[in-house]
C-alpha cells in the first residue's frame, strides 16, 4: 500500500542461468517503475532489480512487467505486479490550546498569538497526527495573496511525510514590523492526494511601547551665576514591552543636562531623570528637548531658566511665557520686538485675548471673518513633523527667528599642531527687532565661536567664526554648540510708584535692556533661535604622523 503522491518500493534478483552474456530490457507501465530498466548480465551473476510505485489515485493497480533479453531480446518473462493506492489521512490540532483558539473538527482553525512588542517573535505550535496506515505527505502553504506582502508569518516546515501512526509538531512564528497593528493571515495544510486540506487562520496584534513624561515642561526658576539647580522628573513604559529612549541634546555642552540621557525601559517601569540647569551667562534660557523612543513618537521637555548676576537680572521666565509664545507664533507676532508689540498696544492696534495674549483687534478684521472667527490658537503638530520640522532646515512649520549657516561642520582629520583655521559662520536676524546672541561654553571644550556675544540688528546678519583646538592627539571630537538669542530694546524707566508694562532686566553697564519677549507681548525665552533650539554641529578629528 502507498499513498497517494508518495512513493513505495521493493527488490526482486535477476538471474542469468545460461551460459552466455545476455542483454536484457524491462517495459512496465505507470505508476509503477523498474530500474535498472536496461544491463548486461554475465553467466551465473544475478542483478538486484527496484521496483517502485508511485499511485495517482486510490485504487488497486495490477500490471505485468515484461523483461526481454536473448539474442534479439526476442525471449521474454513477464511478473505479475500488484499494489494498491491510498488516500493519506492527516489531523491537524493546536498544542497548549488557548481560550481565544478555535480547535473544533472542521475546515478551519484559528490560531491566536495574541500581543507581542513590535521587533519580537512569538512561536506557538500545531500537532500533525496520521492515523492511516500509509505514510502521508504533507505540504504547508501560505495563502497566494500574501506572498508579495511583509509577512508576519512564518512556518518552520514547508514539507514532510508523516508515517503511519506518527505525529509531528510544527512551529508557527509571529514577528509583526508595524506597529500598533493586528495582523491576520492564513496557512494551508494540504496532505497528498484527494485528502480534504486544513485551513489554519493565524492572527495576533502588535503593540509598541507607551513611554510619558511626568510632566513636559522642567522650571528652574532663577539661578544665580556660578551657581547650579537641579529638579526630577520620572518617565514611565506603560507598556508591557521594552522601550530605548534618548533624549536629543548634548548635555556637556548645554547648560541643560539630564542624567540619564539615554536608556532602556523595561515594561511597566518607572525610573527617575535628574534634571540640572548651570548658566553661563546672565541671560534668559529656553529649550524645548526631544526624547526619542524607538517604535514611539518622540515626547518632549521644555527646559527653562533664567540667570542672575550681580548687575544683570533678567525678568524670571515662566511657563505661561511659553504659551503666549507659542500663541503669538501662530498669530505671526514673534518677529516683532516687544518694544514695537507694546506701542502697538497703546496705540490699540493691538489688544489682549482672555488669555492676555495678543491679538488684533476685531475691528481691523474684514466683515465677512468676524463671526464667530476665533484668534488662531497654536495648533497641534505631530511630534514627528515637529521634530523635522524645526526650523534647521528647507522645511518649517513656522518661519525660523534667527538662522545659522552651516548647521553642521566637519574640520576633518587635523595633522597638528598648529589649530586649523577657524570656519566662517553667517547668522541671519529675521525679525525686525535687535537681538543678542550668546553662545553657551564649558572651559574644556575644543570648539568655541567667536565672539561669543553679538548684537544683530533687525533682518541683518552678521559674521562669526568657529574655532578648533584639539587637546590631545589621535582623537575623535564631536560636539553640540550652543546659543541663546534675546531681543534687545531700550528700556524706559516707569515713574515712581508704577509698573513697567514689561518686566527687563539691565544689561551690564550699557543704556540698554535685555528682554526677552516677556508679558502679553511674546514669550520671554527661547533657545537659538527664538523659535526652537537651533544647535551647532561640529566634528573632527586630529591625527599625528606616527612615522
Amino acid at each position: 500500500m502507498c499513498a497517494i503522491g508518495d512513493t513505495v518500493e521493493t527488490w526482486f534478483c535477476l538471474n542469468n542461468v545460461g551460459d552466455l552474456p545476455t542483454f536484457f530490457t524491462w517495459e512496465v507501465p505507470n505508476p509503477f517503475q523498474i530500474l535498472p530498466t536496461t544491463g548486461l548480465l554475465e553467466p551465473g551473476l544475478a542483478c538486484k532489480i527496484k521496483v517502485t510505485f508511485e499511485p495517482l489515485m486510490a485504487v488497486i493497480y495490477e500490471a505485468e512487467a515484461m523483461c526481454c533479453y536473448g539474442k534479439g531480446s526476442k525471449q521474454k518473462r513477464i511478473i505479475q505486479l500488484q499494489a494498491a493506492g491510498k488516500c493519506a489521512q492527516l489531523l491537524v490540532s493546536i498544542k497548549h490550546k488557548r481560550p481565544e483558539d478555535q480547535d473544533d473538527d472542521g475546515f478551519q482553525k484559528v490560531l491566536y498569538f495574541g500581543s507581542i512588542s513590535v521587533g519580537c517573535t512569538l512561536e506557538r505550535h500545531i500537532r500533525l497526527y496520521n492515523p492511516s496506515s500509509v505514510n502521508a505527505p504533507f505540504k504547508i502553504e501560505m495563502a497566494p495573496d500574501r506572498l508579495t506582502k511583509d509577512q508576519a508569518f512564518s512556518c518552520s516546515t514547508s514539507h514532510g511525510i508523516i508515517p503511519p501512526g506518527g505525529k509531528k509538531c510544527v512551529s508557527v512564528f509571529f514577528h509583526p514590523k508595524t506597529l500598533d497593528s493586528r495582523t491576520m493571515d492564513y496557512f494551508s495544510i494540504v496532505p497528498s492526494g484527494c485528502a480534504s486540506q486544513t485551513l489554519l487562520q493565524v492572527v495576533g496584534f502588535c503593540r509598541g511601547p507607551d513611554v510619558s513624561l511626568q510632566r513636559c515642561c522642567i522650571n528652574f526658576s532663577w539661578v544665580k551665576l556660578g551657581e547650579h539647580a537641579e529638579q526630577t522628573l520620572w518617565i514611565e513604559n506603560k507598556s508591557e514591552c521594552l522601550a530605548h529612549f534618548q533624549f536629543d541634546i548634548d548635555c556637556q555642552e548645554s547648560v541643560f543636562s539630564i542624567r540619564p540621557a539615554f536608556g532602556t525601559l523595561a515594561g511597566k517601569a518607572r525610573i527617575t531623570l535628574h534634571c540640572a540647569y548651570q548658566p553661563t551667562h546672565p541671560i534668559i534660557c529656553f529649550r524645548r528637548v526631544a526624547c526619542l523612543i524607538h517604535h514611539q513618537d518622540p515626547l518632549f521637555l521644555d527646559l527653562i531658566g533664567t540667570c542672575h548676576s550681580d548687575s544683570t537680572k533678567p525678568a524670571i521666565l515662566r511657563s505661561q511665557h511659553l504659551t503666549w509664545y507659542r500663541t503669538h507664533l501662530a498669530r505671526g507676532l514673534i518677529l516683532y520686538p516687544p518694544d514695537i508689540l507694546a506701542a502697538m498696544l497703546k496705540d490699540k492696534k493691538l489688544e489682549q485675548d482672555k488669555n492676555g495674549a495678543l491679538m488684533l483687534p476685531t475691528e481691523s478684521l474684514p466683515v465677512q471673518d468676524l463671526e464667530d472667527m476665533p484668534a488662531p490658537q497654536y495648533p497641534y503638530i505631530p511630534p514627528m513633523m515637529e521634530y523635522f520640522f524645526d526650523g534647521t532646515s528647507d522645511l518649517a512649520i513656522f518661519p525660523p527667528a534667527v538662522s545659522l549657516e552651516p548647521l553642521v561642520v566637519d574640520f576633518g582629520a587635523c595633522p597638528g599642531p598648529e589649530p586649523p583655521n577657524p570656519v566662517p559662520l553667517c547668522l541671519r536676524n529675521h525679525t525686525k527687532g535687535k537681538i543678542t546672541v550668546v553662545w553657551t561654553r564649558r572651559s574644556d571644550c575644543p570648539f568655541w565661536v567667536t565672539p561669543d556675544t553679538s548684537d544683530v540688528p533687525p533682518l541683518k546678519s552678521t559674521a562669526m567664526r568657529l574655532h578648533f583646538q584639539p587637546c590631545s592627539p589621535n582623537c575623535l571630537y564631536a560636539v553640540e554648540l550652543e546659543a541663546f538669542a534675546v531681543y534687545k530694546v531700550c528700556a524706559c524707566r516707569p515713574e515712581k510708584g508704577k509698573l513697567a508694562p514689561y518686566p527687563e532686566a539691565e544689561s551690564q553697564g550699557k543704556d540698554t535692556r535685555m528682554m526677552k519677549l516677556q508679558g502679553p507681548s511674546l514669550c520671554q525665552a527661547s533657545t537659538f533661535p527664538l523659535t526652537g533650539q537651533c544647535p551647532l554641529l561640529v566634528s573632527s578629528s586630529q591625527a599625528h604622523d606616527l612615522t
